[in-house]
C-alpha cells in the first residue's frame, strides 16, 4: 500500500480489451483507468449468485478484465487486498466528528434531538476491525474547528448507556442484505450496530475512484429506536481537553 489518495497503483493495462480494475461499492460497476463500465448480463448475474451464497470476493480483490464494446465481460483476480489494509488506508489514525442521538427519559432513542461527538480511530486494524474512541464521553474535547465538544456524561440525554460505551469498532460489510449492498458498520460493546453505506470503501476506493459520501449517516441496524443514530464526518485536528 502506498500512502495518499491511490494506496493501491495498478501496472499498465495489456491492452485496449483487457484492463486492470475493481468495483465500486453499491452497485455491480467496474473501475478501470478509462472510467466504470456495466457488466455483462451472465457476468453480473453470476457475482450476484455469488454473493447471495456467502461468496463476496468482489469486495476484496484486483481483478483483469476483458472488455468487449465497453462491458466487461470476463474477470479474472489478480491480487487480493486484506480488509485490515482497506480499513487503514481510509481511517487509520482519523477522527470522526458529528452527532450522536439522545436517549430519551423513556430510555429509547427516538427523539430527533442529538448531541456533539467526536470519534478517534487507532492506527492498525485487527482482524477486519479498527477500533475507536467516543473522546467526549466522559470530558470536554476540542472540536477540529475549535468549538468545545461538552462530556456526553454530564447530561441526562447521555445515550452512553449499558451496551452503548465509548469503545467502538469500525469493519466492512459487503453484499450485508442483498448483493451489492455494502455497509462500513461500526460495532458497540453489545451487539447493536450502525451502518450506513457512505463512508465503505471498497477496493476502487483505493485505487483512487468511488470516493467516500461527504457525511456518513450511520443509523441502528434493525430498530431506529434501539440506539443513537450518528451523523459523521472524517475531520483533521482537533482533540485537545478544552
Amino acid at each position: 500500500m502506498f500512502a495518499g489518495k491511490k494506496p493501491i497503483r495498478l501496472p499498465g493495462d495489456p491492452s485496449r480489451i483487457e484492463r486492470y480494475g475493481a468495483f465500486n461499492r453499491g452497485e455491480a460497476t467496474f473501475h478501470t483507468r478509462g472510467g466504470d463500465l456495466p457488466l455483462a448480463v451472465a457476468l453480473a448475474r453470476q457475482l450476484k449468485a455469488d454473493a447471495e451464497n456467502g461468496r463476496t470476493a468482489y469486495a476484496n480483490t484486483v481483478y483483469l478484465a476483458t472488455i468487449s464494446k465497453g462491458t466487461v465481460t470476463k474477470i479474472k483476480p489478480v491480487a487480493d487486498i486484506d480488509e485490515n489494509p482497506v480499513l487503514q488506508a481510509s481511517f487509520a489514525g482519523r477522527a470522526l466528528e458529528g452527532t450522536i442521538g439522545v436517549r430519551t427519559r423513556q430510555g429509547d432513542y427516538a427523539s430527533r434531538a442529538t448531541l456533539p461527538v467526536r470519534i478517534e480511530l487507532v492506527k492498525s486494524a485487527v482482524r477486519g476491525e479498527l477500533t475507536g474512541q467516543i473522546t467526549n464521553a466522559t470530558r470536554a474535547v476540542r472540536s477540529a474547528n475549535g468549538s468545545c465538544f461538552a462530556p456526553l456524561d454530564r447530561t441526562r440525554a447521555n445515550p452512553l448507556v449499558g451496551g452503548f460505551t465509548a469503545k467502538i469498532a469500525v469493519e466492512r460489510a459487503s453484499s450485508m442484505h442483498v448483493p451489492f449492498e455494502d455497509e462500513l458498520v461500526l460495532k458497540w460493546s453489545s451487539n447493536v450496530s450502525n451502518m450506513g453505506q457512505a463512508y465503505y470503501p471498497s477496493i476502487a476506493t483505493l485505487l483512487g475512484a468511488d470516493p467516500l459520501g461527504r457525511t456518513w449517516e450511520a443509523p441502528i441496524h434493525g430498530t431506529p429506536s434501539a440506539g443513537p443514530h450518528l451523523s459523521l464526518r472524517l475531520v483533521s485536528g482537533g482533540g485537545g481537553t478544552c
